[in-house]
């Protein structure tokens, strides 16, 4: 088989055999997939630089029995604003587990790659990281047909009534008062928040600022727990780490 040439954006690694590294990565042309760059981890490796989790490159990729491989790569964006401020790598370490998380494997999705990579450059420049980061997550629920129902109640039908509304996840969104009580995993949170969290999709990039912005990113979390039928640690440690600086602040 011939090489196959990708614009990939590395999602995560994981380190394989004595030098080796087994990059999960986002594509243009293939969708997510499963690469080996062997020798990464060798002092000086020419792979090494583009096999770090946030790392734009073109690939070249040669088919083994059982790995696709990596034989040459031309770095693109390093997205260097990301790794020199940390409230910004937190963010971005936090969206690319979601796309590992929850993205089909060897499935094309070019539309998931342009909002990765507009998320990234969003997260590297906009001056509130928290509000680039939210914007991202609202937008890959809506891409991938997970967006929540927040603005009305996935059971009744009925808009928002309640100052503190509950949200379900195992139902789907917002859940009035009297039908919150047969989902165990409800919680509260502030109406406010979810207006918030309705209006984000009508926006083509991230707004200015958002309300409740920290509230807002820890209501998202369980939502995405459930997709991914998995703990996320990268987003756990967002959420924690944005609602540090908020109060520091």
């Amino acid at each position: 088989m011939a090489e196959r040439i990708v614009h990939a954006i590395v999602l995560r690694r994981r380190d394989s055999g004595e030098s080796d590294r087994r990059l999960t990565v986002l594509t243009e042309e293939y969708g997510k997939i499963d690469v080996l760059a062997k020798g990464a981890r060798k002092g000086g490796s020419r792979l090494s630089g583009v096999s770090d989790p946030l790392s734009a490159a073109v690939m070249n990729l040669a088919e083994g029995k059982r790995n696709l491989f990596i034989t040459q790569a031309q770095p693109l964006h390093s997205f260097r604003g990301l790794r020199n401020d940390y409230d910004r790598l937190t963010g971005a370490l936090a969206l690319v587990e979601l796309f590992a998380a929850i993205l089909p494997i060897d499935e094309p999705f070019p539309e998931a790659y342009a909002l990765l990579a507009q998320s990234l450059h969003h997260l590297e420049t906009h001056v509130k990281p928290i509000v680039a980061l939210v914007w991202a997550e609202v937008r890959l629920l809506e891409l991938t047909g997970f967006l929540p129902q927040f603005d009305r109640c996935v059971v009744t039908d009925k808009e928002i009534t309640e100052g503190e509304p509950f949200l379900s996840p195992r139902a789907g969104g917002y859940v009035s008062e009297q039908a919150a009580i047969t989902f165990t995993d409800r919680f509260r949170t502030r109406a406010e928040v979810l207006y918030g969290l309705v209006r984000l999709p009508e926006f083509d990039e991230p707004p200015g600022n958002m309300k409740f912005v920290e509230e807002a990113l820890a209501d998202l979390l369980p939502f995405w727990q459930n997709i991914a039928d998995a703990q996320l640690p990268a987003n756990e440690s967002a959420v924690r780490e944005f609602r540090h600086v908020t109060v520091s602040d």
